[in-house]
């Protein structure tokens, strides 16, 4: 007896952006105001927006990011949120006014992390009479790193994919069931089958 065997079409997707809004949101809710929470709050800020960016210029401008790593090399993410501005309809960003002036520090403290090699700092400092240097300095990190400028990046990434969303809902409604109705929440994963039987060989 030949048994016949099911046939299953699937296809899947996963919004890596959206869980680490979550691992950001988590810190938000959760974690002790300290300079480790802070930088797992900022990292994954840049985090949520590069993979925003991506979700987003994959569907509205499929065309560049087809190549995405080379057409945007040396560019940053600044220069994928500029493209998306101009695929979306929106006015040229500001990189010297919040929201955007957050990015560059985002990215530096990503290259940072993702790059990480011991850093060193040497040189001498005057101090005034009566004016002693600090006992403990501000580290490598804390250039960077603090819970004001976590929060100033929770608020930004918010802001920066809110309007992105926004002007992508209305510039592309043949897309609005892939958009979704919000950029960072909503749906992480979703997966579509279909299956059927083989007839017997």
């Amino acid at each position: 007896m030949v048994r016949r065997r099911f046939v299953e079409d699937a296809a899947d997707e996963t919004h890596i952006h959206k869980i680490t809004w979550q691992v950001v949101q988590r810190q938000v809710t959760n974690a002790e105001p300290d300079i480790l929470s802070d930088l797992v709050m900022m990292t994954f800020c840049h985090h949520t927006l590069e993979g925003y960016a991506n979700f987003l210029g994959a569907i509205c401008a499929p065309e560049l990011w087809q190549d995405e790593k080379r057409i945007f090399r040396g560019a940053g993410l600044s220069g994928k949120l500029a493209a998306l501005h101009g695929a979306c309809g929106l006015a040229e960003i500001d990189e010297g006014q919040r929201p955007y002036s957050t990015i560059g520090a985002l990215e530096q403290l990503r290259n940072c992390i993702a790059h990480p090699r011991p850093q060193q700092r040497s040189g001498q400092v005057e101090y005034a009479e009566g004016r002693e240097p600090p006992m403990f300095p501000p580290s490598y990190l804390e250039r960077w790193v603090s819970r004001r400028n976590a929060q100033q990046a929770v608020e930004d990434v918010q802001e920066i994919v809110g309007g992105l969303h926004t002007a992508a809902l209305a510039a592309f409604p043949a897309a609005r069931h892939r958009l979704g109705p919000d950029g960072l929440g909503g749906i992480v994963w979703s997966r579509t089958t279909t299956s059927h039987l083989k007839p017997a060989e």
